[in-house]
């Protein structure tokens, strides 16, 4: 395989680990974009004992940490010698995305 070649394929590879970070990260935007929305919305007052909003904080903390997850390991990819492993790494480990997809 000529150097041409390869810098195309490592080009195209890269492009499609690009293009499935950016499918998650907007998943992943778009349903804590919804969260907010349902926190914002939520009808007064909140008691402390209210379970159904302590479960949509819940939710926006964990949408948060998969986001910053999510960062992480779309940075680590740009060095990684198979960055379409990582994205495969990340999907698996992500609870969030599975409860998602469920």
């Amino acid at each position: 395989m000529s150097s041409l070649e390869t810098g195309t394929a490592m080009s195209r590879q890269s492009e499609v680990v690009q293009s499935a970070w950016n499918k998650l990260k907007t998943e992943l935007e778009q349903e804590k974009v919804r969260i907010y929305a349902q926190i914002g919305h939520y009808p007064p007052p909140i008691a402390a004992c209210d379970q159904q909003f302590n479960y949509l904080l819940d939710k926006q903390t964990k949408i948060l940490q998969a986001l910053a997850r999510l960062r992480e390991a779309e940075n680590g990819s740009l060095t990684a010698a198979d960055p379409l492993k990582a994205v495969d790494e990340f999907m698996g480990s992500s609870a969030y995305l599975e409860a998602m997809t469920t």
